[in-house]
């Protein structure tokens, strides 16, 4: 016994010797453990000091009393096992396009392991973001699923994040994550993504090819990373007029109307364009329309996501798919052996996906 250990009252000393035995024999509530004599006799201790003791544990619900049998271990391991264990999910978005089906897949995943879900949404904004963070650290939550707010651009709650780090939350970033945070994350290959939309563009003919990105999102400079990729590899060269960008807070009615000239002059140049996901496809197929041309015959478009959008409109569109359902219940499976101790992989690229439909053709 050291120091410190010889400085306990040894009624505490006591306490401690019969938690951890309760813990190492693996003994179920209901099992008879020592008698106050033979714990008096094997510590050299007062029946006194061990009343003192199996009281304070009765009171912890560690063990319990039966009157002329003896004392038992309590229902406290039980009931600690069976505390509801809570998974914080903040995602940019919840109760449309492709968020519904992540969100499905978590809880799926959750749920069955025994996990309650907490949901948080940013709206893509960081005091959004923020707000989300502060309560997912008041909360008792054993670990975190997050989609990055405005992911291309510096974060200001970095802070947060590091906060669940340090009180060892095991966290898992989903679509991508902050370069300045070494954190395990479940995406989707989005620089082979472009570069296999590109590509199939540039297989049908197709040399005049723009493209329409995300700017303050990581997907979309990933996705027009791809883009390039193709166009330099197939000897094309990427003039920057046949390339717009957009963001978050553009909430103009269709974000192209903000330059009709620039938009007008990128179907007049290209014969192809690249969108950075379904929701912007479908006003771009609004905007040709409203031209008087027709698609694919004027103008071939290819997008990403394979959502609900890509085939509600009368022409269906080529889209890049993402694996939505199945990305939400590998992360969550992720997310849960990591809680475990599991020593699986913690940066996972999911493989992308063309569907070809009506929206794309041989250019001649």
């Amino acid at each position: 016994m050291d120091k410190k250990e010889s400085q306990k009252p040894k009624y505490q000393i006591l306490k401690e010797y019969i938690i951890e035995t309760i813990g190492l024999e693996k003994l179920e509530p209901g099992d008879k453990i020592w008698s106050e004599n033979e714990l008096a006799q094997k510590f050299k201790v007062s029946r006194h000091t061990v009343r003192q003791a199996i009281s304070q544990l009765a009171s912890e619900g560690w063990l319990y009393k039966v009157h002329g049998k003896g004392t038992f271990v309590g229902d406290r391991i039980r009931r600690k096992s069976n505390k509801i264990k809570t998974i914080g999910v903040m995602t940019t978005y919840l109760n449309d396009y492709i968020f519904p089906s992540i969100i499905l897949g978590i809880d799926e995943v959750l749920s069955k392991a025994g996990y309650n879900m907490v949901l948080g949404c940013s709206y893509n904004h960081h005091d959004k973001e923020r707000m989300c963070l502060e309560n997912f650290i008041r909360a008792d939550i054993h670990g975190v699923i997050v989609e990055p707010t405005k992911s291309a651009l510096p974060n200001p709650n970095l802070d947060l994040y590091r906060q669940i780090i340090e009180k060892d939350i095991p966290m898992f970033f989903i679509h991508g994550c902050y370069k300045e945070l070494d954190c395990p994350y479940v995406v989707v290959d989005d620089i082979k993504a472009g570069y296999i939309a590109a590509r199939h563009l540039i297989d049908l003919g197709h040399k005049r090819i723009g493209g329409i990105f995300k700017i303050d999102d990581i997907q979309g400079h990933y996705r027009f990373k791809g883009y390039q990729m193709a166009l330099h590899e197939a000897k094309i060269d990427l003039k920057d007029l046949n390339v717009l960008w957009f963001d978050t807070d553009d909430k103009r009615e269709e974000f192209i109307k903000f330059d009709k000239k620039m938009f007008r002059e990128l179907t007049k140049r290209c014969s192809a364009i690249v969108c950075y996901n379904d929701q912007v496809a479908l006003k771009v197929m609004n905007i040709i329309r409203k031209k008087g041309m027709k698609i694919p015959e004027d103008i071939s478009l290819v997008s990403f996501d394979d959502s609900q959008l890509a085939v509600v409109s009368e022409v269906k569109l080529t889209t890049v798919a993402h694996p939505q359902k199945k990305l939400g219940r590998i992360v969550a499976e992720s997310l849960i052996n990591k809680i475990n101790g599991g020593k699986g992989k913690d940066k996972i690229k999911m493989e992308p996906e063309l569907i070809i439909r009506g929206s794309t053709k041989e250019y001649k």
